[in-house]
């Protein structure tokens, strides 16, 4: 098994990376590249090195939504991180409540699969209509054979 594994592996990684490459790696490279550069279109860029920005960092505004958003970058990592420790910590603990809360923290998890399946069976109960042959010669599902009048029909 672990030789067919080793053998068959390029097969499968080299699509999921030729993906990653192009939709990613690339793109990216790109936009660090037409960064440097003046451009309308993306083929007639000009290389002007780091002057685009030198123009952005003397600018008031975006120097203000920078830090704006360098802080709430910063600000957010930390504060959730510890709230979400500090949750983990207590339902860890063996505490009055904690199987409640558990229950309660995970519930919107289950519902979504559970109206999923849910909906996911009850959306497939018929059967599907077998076709028949329509007086213009083209294959048509007989629709009168499981939908027993128009009133019913979606």
């Amino acid at each position: 098994m672990e030789k067919a594994i080793k053998r068959y592996f390029p097969i499968f990684l080299l699509p999921t990376l030729a993906a990653f490459t192009i939709g990613f790696i690339v793109p990216f490279l790109m936009g660090i590249w037409l960064s440097f550069c003046k451009f309308t279109t993306v083929t007639d860029a000009t290389f002007n090195g780091v002057e685009n920005y030198v123009r952005a960092f003397q600018d008031t505004i975006f120097r203000h939504a920078f830090w704006y958003t360098a802080l709430f970058a910063v600000v957010s990592l930390v504060v959730i991180n510890i709230i979400a420790f500090l949750i983990a910590l207590a339902l860890t603990q063996k505490m009055r409540g904690t199987n409640i809360f558990r229950t309660v923290f995970f519930m919107p998890n289950l519902i979504g699969w559970a109206t999923s399946g849910s909906l996911s069976s009850t959306a497939s109960w018929q059967p599907t209509p077998p076709p028949s042959i329509s007086t213009s010669g083209t294959a048509l599902p007989d629709w009168s054979s499981w939908c027993p009048g128009s009133r019913s029909a979606i």
